[in-house]
């Protein structure tokens, strides 16, 4: 595979995740609060976690297409998640390795749970729960970030002043971070729950990391892996001279 190919297809789909995330936070707040007007009537009501659609749970009550835009913005997200080890790094032997394939599978499968469960929510119009989606949700705020951010760092071939910046970016759209600490910032408000357009934060974080994702290039060579590749230089010395 050439290496370009990973990091345009990883790009597109955080960028995807960026638009359906906003087009979701739009279906909420879009005709209740513009800014100017977040402590209206009209906009009161709506900063209630009922109506939040970041993986629904009860009470909830369902705004608009939000949910299943928001589940697709997770498909997407699940897409890059499993391409990112790929982009950031690319370790070929060794724990790193192994660990690589962990930061790949182990979040794509999460996102993908919780994006399936999110677009089936708004589909029926009722939380739809799946077992393990309390865990795929930790995964995603929490370790995914730690464990992405540790990739990009100190794994063998990665190159830390292009890649961390991507893995940063990534944490700080998840929940946690966007909700309780970059949204309020940027819509200069603070809400007695959720603030106005704060689901809308994680958007340019992952479109900024779209965009840097396409100059975190590994410093390691661009062949594919093989065993030749991850092999000892004693094992692939003895290995040539088998073959000859």
């Amino acid at each position: 595979m050439r290496t370009w190919l990973p990091r345009i297809v990883a790009a597109v789909a955080l960028a995807a995740a960026a638009a359906l995330t906003f087009a979701a936070s739009w279906q909420r707040w879009s005709g209740a609060c513009p800014r100017g007007a977040f402590d209206t009537d009209a906009c009161l009501p709506l900063q209630s976690h009922e109506y939040d659609f970041q993986v629904p749970s009860d009470p909830w009550t369902p705004v608009g297409q939000a949910a299943q835009l928001y589940g697709g913005a997770l498909l997407a997200l699940a897409v890059a998640a499993l391409l990112l080890p790929m982009v950031l790094a690319r370790p070929r032997q060794g724990w790193w390795r192994v660990f690589a394939v962990l930061v790949a599978v182990v979040p794509a499968a999460s996102l993908a749970l919780l994006g399936a469960v999110t677009l089936r929510s708004g589909q029926t119009g009722h939380v739809v729960s799946a077992a393990g989606a309390g865990l795929a949700f930790l995964v995603w705020c929490l370790l995914w970030p730690a464990c992405l951010t540790a990739l990009a760092a100190a794994a063998p071939g990665s190159r830390p002043s292009r890649a961390v910046p991507v893995a940063v970016l990534v944490g700080l759209s998840t929940p946690i971070p966007a909700l309780l600490v970059v949204g309020p910032l940027l819509s200069g408000y603070t809400s007695y729950d959720t603030a106005p357009w704060s689901d809308a934060a994680a958007a340019p974080l992952l479109l900024a990391a779209a965009v840097a994702v396409l100059f975190a290039v590994p410093a390691q060579s661009s062949r594919p892996w093989s065993y030749a590749s991850s092999a000892t230089p004693r094992e692939s010395l003895e290995a040539g001279s088998s073959s000859g």
